[in-house]
């Protein structure tokens, strides 16, 4: 409880809106090998292993005009190095840093 109470009062002094979701951002990563995420975002920055479970993190960050925003992706990794579950938290403006966008080649 004491962590939880810690980890929302350091969110209340960053200020903003932080947005956390499982969605369609990133694209569908489910049952992937860890290397279509390499692939998307790079090297990721951080692995952890939290409760037994792996994790793969990554964040970007965005200027605004209130000051530089961050957003974190954290991926769950199967012993088989699979995506079992994703995690986007973060500013909005930083989050769409992680959204993958198609743009038609014009030849």
């Amino acid at each position: 409880m004491r962590a939880a109470s810690a980890m929302l009062t350091a969110a209340l002094a960053l200020g903003g809106c932080v947005t956390s979701f499982e969605g369609e951002r990133p694209s569908s990563l489910y049952g992937q090998h860890t290397d279509a995420a390499v692939a998307l975002y790079g090297p990721w920055d951080e692995a952890v292993t939290l409760e037994g479970k792996r994790y793969y993190i990554w964040r970007r960050q965005a200027e605004t005009a209130q000051g530089v925003r961050v957003c974190e992706l954290r991926l769950e990794i199967t012993p088989r190095h699979l995506i079992a579950r994703r995690l986007v938290r973060g500013y909005p403006e930083a989050c769409d840093l992680f959204t993958a966008r198609f743009v038609p080649d014009k030849r």
